[in-house]
């Protein structure tokens, strides 16, 4: 009879770097996804909203485009473990709810749900080059 010994070592340290690693990565590009597409449904007028719509993380932050101002872009999140997406547009939050006198525009809530389909596949894509070590393919 041959006995087999499989020596395992652990990697739960590396591994929660990695995963942590994977979640910042994945929901950033998913806050990505949904600036993309909540450009693509916002209302336009003078472009102001539409190039105001920013992504924010705890380390990273994408500009807004002309002729949105420095003073259009929202605030990076205090935890890493957040991503926002919006505008800093004073009359944003008019447009996405409407008023009593104006009916509601959205942009955002609707760029969410579209981009809730991708949300899966990034962040596979991300965990499996991650931890392409740990699998066996």
């Amino acid at each position: 009879m041959i006995k087999s010994t499989v020596t395992r070592e652990w990697h739960g340290e590396e591994v929660k770097i990695q995963g942590k690693r994977v979640v910042g990565k994945s929901a950033y590009e998913i806050g990505l996804v949904v600036e993309g597409q909540a450009k693509e449904l916002c209302p336009v007028k003078t472009g102001r909203l539409k190039g105001s719509i920013t992504t924010a993380s705890y380390s990273k932050q994408t500009m807004p485009q002309s002729p949105a101002t420095g003073s259009d872009t929202i605030q990076p999140p205090r935890d890493d473990s957040e991503v926002l997406v919006g505008t800093a547009v004073e009359y944003g939050p008019y447009m996405e709810f409407g008023t009593v006198r104006s009916d509601a525009k959205a942009f955002l809530r609707p760029a969410l749900d579209l981009a809730r389909g991708e949300a899966m596949t990034i962040v596979e894509r991300n965990g499996r080059f991650e931890f392409k070590k740990y699998l066996k393919e």
